[in-house]
């Protein structure tokens, strides 16, 4: 059998081709490969930082809520430590109002009939009721000299008599301090949250 030559050059070109076709394969199968492995490098690199940061804004957030939930803890026992004292201070102020209530009698009894209106010791009952010191200064002393006219018959009659202008500044006093002390409380929380 002859062989053609076109046909025996075709032969031996398939020959040397197909190594190159071989080796061109086996490089492209390589490189794709190699492409694939990279990718699924980078892959992996992205996932694991998207993780990281993930964790990064968990434990963020943890520490944010740890801090907000410790916040209000302070807060709240703040407030609940000025309402406290708001409420021993508004006992302590029942317990002075009803102390003064008690020395009413004696005040205006002390003070005499010759006063139509506040004697010297009503009147120092009736600074104390209103949360002043119970000082002497600026308070006369018990002379009935001092006092007004009781010759009149009807100075006696008009205006209020010294126990219910005593009896008022007790609840005046009290209602006073009450609002005084309320407002320091308020002014203590809030500077307490605001040094928090």
């Amino acid at each position: 059998m002859t062989i053609n030559p076109r046909a025996s050059l075709a032969i031996k070109g398939a020959v040397y081709l197909l190594p190159l076709l071989g080796a061109g394969y086996a490089g492209y199968h390589s490189g794709q490969s190699l492409a694939d492995q990279r990718h699924q490098v980078v892959l992996a690199t992205l996932k694991a930082q998207h993780a990281g940061e993930l964790k990064q804004r968990a434990e963020d957030n943890a520490r944010t809520l740890a801090a907000a939930s410790a916040e209000q803890k302070r807060l709240a026992d703040l407030a609940h430590q000025v309402g406290w004292q708001l409420l021993q201070t508004r006992g302590e102020l029942a317990r002075s109002q009803a102390q003064l209530k008690e020395r009413i009698a004696d005040a205006t009894r002390n003070d005499g009939a010759a006063f139509t209106g506040l004697g010297p010791d009503s009147l120092r009952l009736y600074r104390a009721a209103l949360g002043y010191a119970e000082s002497n200064s600026g308070v006369p002393s018990a002379d009935a000299g001092d006092a007004a006219k009781t010759d009149a018959p009807r100075a006696t009659r008009e205006g209020l008599p010294p126990a219910d202008l005593l009896n008022h500044a007790a609840d005046y006093g009290r209602w006073c301090q009450e609002l005084e002390i309320r407002l320091d409380s308020y002014i203590q929380l809030h500077q307490g949250a605001a040094h928090g």
